[in-house]
């Protein structure tokens, strides 16, 4: 704890103490849960907050342009809504280490350790069913070798449940990542969606579900008049119903699904679409990292007063509802902010949220593939018995040793 001499009070002495004390203990002592992605951590509660503990700084993306790239006072200011002075008084007063930018732990690789099964029945009639996709939907994007059924388990209660597992493949085709989606309905276990929802553990940060639209080798040689296009979704499902929905119109093009809302993944996802193999990946990373490199070629182009016609970037995201976040006195909406404040002004970068039909306070494409299809509102519950649905995902298992499902 840092003691204040108020006979040799010096407010600059005090200010860079502050801004010394490690961002990461500073957020824990806030009560922030963290997650680990790539190199930064963000926020559980708000991905589009990040911190970036080799720089000791943090930004809230989805807030604007203000909140890039800042110290530890104003995230302790922003967090508990206090002044400057309050905010130096909270540090000082904190046990929280001094900043070691050389102590920063480094990252172990992504290990797949997922149970795939040998088949993908339930997992097909979830999203048949309960999401209202296609048999032919549900083919493209199996042959596309993203998604599995697989078995998720608890290791806190030792309970297994059977899962849908969207694959990240980096440009060698090789698993990076993955985000786990459940197909069991279990609001009490799962009280804000309803069901799992996780990435897998250690997930390369910058990693998403990428599927491409054409041949690849087409992508370089885009033009003006025929441009590259990235579309970009919040989640694995939204992409597929948006593909269901407008498949007639794509071409030339590469879909990519975050996880969230996460500027990096697209940046990383538009540079492997355009790089022939991971040779030339490597080649611009010695330049900048391939999360910032969307930015970079845009602050380039602006310099220049030039525009970047060849690419065009659609933020297919939800339409949300307008919600109140006490902690920063704000009115929210994830999805319009992250637009608002994604920064690219040399490329196009086009919106396409679903629009809000009567009765609707919010959308997203799944729901507006379920409403185009009329069918109304998803049914909660499964609709064969849990223990059969139970019994019959344990004996597809690839793996003999899967331990019994314990209800």
């Amino acid at each position: 704890m840092e003691v204040i001499d108020t006979n040799n009070y010096n407010p600059n002495r005090l200010k860079e103490s502050a801004k010394s004390k490690s961002i990461l203990d500073v957020a824990s002592s806030l009560g922030l849960e963290l997650k680990r992605v790539g190199r930064k951590y963000c926020w559980v509660e708000h991905p589009s907050f990040k911190i970036d503990p080799d720089k000791n700084t943090f930004s809230w993306y989805s807030k604007g342009d203000d909140l890039r790239n800042q110290d530890v006072i104003k995230m302790v200011e922003v967090i508990n809504n206090v002044s400057f002075k309050e905010a130096l008084h909270f540090l000082l007063g904190t046990e929280a280490g001094v900043f070691d930018g050389t102590k920063v732990p480094k990252k172990k690789p992504f290990v797949y350790r997922v149970r795939e099964a040998k088949t993908f029945d339930y997992a097909r009639k979830y999203l048949k069913e309960e999401r209202g996709l296609s048999e032919k939907t549900i083919d493209f994007f199996l042959t596309k070798g993203i998604m599995v059924q697989a078995i998720h388990k608890d290791f806190e209660t030792g309970k297994t449940e059977p899962m849908i597992v969207f694959k990240h493949l980096d440009i060698e085709g090789k698993i990076v990542g993955g985000a786990r989606q459940g197909i069991w309905y279990n609001k009490q276990l799962y009280p804000e969606k309803g069901r799992l929802k996780k990435t897998l553990y250690n997930s390369e940060g910058t990693s998403g579900v990428i599927v491409d639209i054409g041949e690849k080798a087409e992508f370089s040689k885009a033009t003006p008049e025929n441009p590259f296009r990235i579309y970009a979704f919040e989640a694995p499902i939204d992409m597929m119903s948006y593909y269901e929905l407008h498949k007639d119109h794509l071409s030339n093009c590469r879909l990519v699904a975050m996880n969230g809302l996460n500027k990096g993944i697209i940046s990383r996802a538009i540079v492997e679409a355009l790089c022939a193999d991971k040779t030339y990946v490597k080649k611009i990373e010695e330049q900048v990292s391939i999360d910032r490199w969307l930015q970079k070629i845009d602050d380039l182009a602006g310099k220049s007063n030039a525009k970047i016609e060849k690419l065009k970037i659609i933020l297919a995201l939800d339409n949300d509802a307008p919600k109140f976040n006490p902690q920063t006195g704000r009115v929210e909406i994830p999805a319009k902010d992250f637009y608002h404040s994604f920064g690219i002004s040399n490329i196009e970068v086009v919106p396409h949220m679903p629009k809000c039909h009567e009765g609707m306070t919010k959308n997203d494409w799944n729901d507006e593939l379920k409403y185009q299809k009329g069918l109304g509102k998803v049914k909660k519950e499964p609709s064969v018995s849990l223990q059969h649905t139970i019994d019959m995902v344990q004996q597809n298992l690839s793996v003999k040793d899967t331990p019994a499902i314990d209800l």
